[in-house]
């Protein structure tokens, strides 16, 4: 177990930030606590196995807490729909449009950026708006579909290849058309580009409170892969 230095991060938020998987004892856990301190680093992500908790003591004398419930979920890509191209569509823009970056900060409603208000103010805004931007022009996602009605974006999703295996990293339908189909629609999209290229692993993470997305990956045949607990020790 070692402090994992996040060199974007801290560029990003403007302060020293680390990363431990914690996989052993909370006595190593509390070694490399005041290790980091006299580091310089003042934030610190801590992640460990869904069913280990830290206890309070540790979190309580290093003002850590659990800010995250991260589950992945896995599905074997099948393409049994045609993509209605009027409705789901590429998008071949690299401009950020107000009803895109609208959606990417509905994706990112359960994220702990969001959640934890000890980062600075606008954090969340400004991250989720780069992750658009970076997907957009290709460097974080593959294609991006989005799902139009009436030349009105409600709904997206960003999509990267990556060692064979397919991994959504942002998707969203506007609350207004929520449960409409679209989120399926967007799905159907992604599994058709996979399977054009010869891949047949999906992967998207999500957070365990955010039942209304467990909900609709579980009854899309989607399948818990791995859960994570994700801490912030703020020290």
């Amino acid at each position: 177990m070692k402090i994992e230095h996040l060199q974007w991060d801290s560029i990003f938020f403007g302060i020293k930030t680390g990363r431990i998987i914690f996989n052993q004892s909370e006595d190593d856990l509390l070694e490399l606590l005041p290790e980091a301190r006299s580091q310089n680093y003042k934030l610190l992500y801590v992640f460990s196995d869904e069913y280990i908790e830290l206890s309070d003591n540790i979190l309580s004398k290093w003002n850590g807490y659990l800010v995250d419930r991260k589950i992945v979920y896995q599905k074997e890509v099948c393409c049994y729909n045609v993509l209605n191209k009027k409705i789901v569509s590429p998008y071949t823009s690299s401009e950020i449009s107000k009803d895109l970056l609208d959606l990417a900060y509905i994706s990112g409603s359960h994220s702990r950026f969001r959640l934890d208000k000890k980062f600075p103010t606008g954090s969340f805004e400004r991250m989720y708006k780069e992750w658009l931007l970076k997907s957009l022009n290709g460097e974080l996602a593959d294609m991006v579909y989005v799902a139009s009605e009436n030349n009105k974006i409600l709904g997206f999703v960003s999509l990267k290849c990556k060692d064979n295996i397919g991994e959504i990293g942002l998707i969203a339908v506007n609350n207004e058309v929520q449960g409409k189909g679209l989120g399926t629609k967007l799905i159907n999209a992604c599994e058709k580009y996979l399977t054009e290229k010869s891949i047949y692993t999906l992967f998207v993470a999500t957070q365990l409170n955010n039942k209304q997305a467990c909900r609709f990956y579980e009854k899309y045949s989607f399948k818990k892969h791995k859960a994570t607990n994700i801490y912030h020790f703020w020290i």
